[in-house]
């Protein structure tokens, strides 16, 4: 039977139950509300140093950029002395690496009037460009555009149809290291982009003509086949040895990147002309981790069985730009080989030959 004495000890049964709680919970929250705070705590001073530590690893690689660009021009000083060297990039790439490649090999004592790029009409697809190309490399459209193409860099590299030898291989009649070279000079007016080209006479081979603004790749600019940059510092020509430096990336805007340059260093490579590639690959944004494979399309390159010139994956890197002129300095003793940082490189540089 429910009586009012039930009632009273049920209530006070209640509120006991409940002060007891508020105690003990209060207890416990305070205990769990300090752990929380120290572990809070404890992740606050962990991160604070994991920030001191990138800080002072980005210090470091900062330093370390400064002290690579500082140096890039007593690596390449005087190795390419009496040569002239074409540059010749896909469009789309970026231009930076490819300037500063004018730049080193500039420091490096070759004459580098600018840069020729190529663009997807160099494929000579449409009929208009490929008789345009045709005429200018005296064939038919009947040839083919492959054929015209080889034709005109021929022309571009003074190839002998005699001997399938540049006439500009191994042209320096003076000290490679001293940079001088036995010439006399006359001037044309043929005008490009506002330079004028300097035609030098070799006393010991004859005229040279031009490498950069000569007929051939002023008429190609001409028609639009392709573009040429012309760079300040670089219009004085020398009659020496010449080099070929190419450049292509994943932003090639080629249809196949690396084809056209491709074409052009199996051609360098059969004239007997020291060459190389240099691939540029894109950085990885915020939301990227890690970086971008390199070596995509000058490994394939290499592969393909041209032979004859050598490889760099990084010329987006200032270690890239130096690797290309020391692997044309090595071109000039026949030695070639793959460099930078991607899978089966030979080393970031080509290895020191010792004095």
């Amino acid at each position: 039977m429910v009586t009012f004495r039930f009632y009273v000890v049920s209530t006070v049964a209640f509120f006991l139950a409940l002060a007891v709680g508020v105690v003990v919970g209060s207890v416990l929250d305070g205990r769990i509300a300090d752990s929380l705070q120290d572990r809070l705590d404890g992740v606050e001073q962990s991160l604070d140093e994991t920030v001191a530590v990138i800080d002072a690893r980005k210090a470091d690689l900062e330093r370390d950029q400064r002290y690579i660009e500082a140096s890039a021009p007593f690596a390449v000083q005087d190795r390419l002395s009496g040569t002239a060297t074409l540059v010749v990039a896909e469009n789309g790439i970026d231009p930076l690496p490819v300037e500063d490649l004018v730049r080193r090999l500039r420091e490096s004592g070759s004459r580098v009037e600018g840069i020729v790029w190529l663009d997807r009409r160099w494929t000579l697809d449409d009929e208009t460009d490929l008789a345009a190309a045709a005429e200018i490399a005296g064939l038919s459209n009947a040839d083919g555009a492959e054929q015209v193409r080889v034709a005109l860099w021929d022309s571009v590299l003074g190839v002998d149809p005699a001997t399938g030898v540049s006439i500009h291989a191994g042209a320096s009649t003076g000290d490679a290291g001293s940079g001088t070279t036995s010439t006399t000079s006359t001037t044309s007016t043929t005008a490009l982009a506002g330079a004028t080209t300097t035609t030098l006479l070799s006393e010991a081979a004859g005229e040279v003509p031009p490498v950069f603004t000569g007929e051939t790749l002023a008429a190609l600019a001409d028609e639009g086949l392709l573009r040429l940059q012309v760079m300040d510092g670089g219009t004085e020509l020398v009659a020496g040895e010449l080099l070929v430096a190419t450049a292509t990336g994943t932003e090639s805007t080629m249809a196949e990147p690396g084809s056209a340059v491709g074409e052009l260093l199996a051609t360098a490579s059969g004239a007997s002309v020291p060459s190389v590639v240099g691939e540029s690959v894109v950085p990885p944004g915020d939301d990227s981790a890690g970086e971008p494979p390199r070596g995509r399309i000058v490994g394939p390159l290499v592969e393909s069985g041209a032979g004859g010139f050598s490889s760099v994956d990084d010329l987006d890197l200032v270690a890239g730009r130096v690797a290309m002129v020391l692997a044309l300095a090595d071109g000039r003793e026949g030695r070639t080989g793959r460099y930078g940082y991607g899978p089966d490189v030979d080393g970031v540089l080509p290895p020191w030959q010792g004095p």
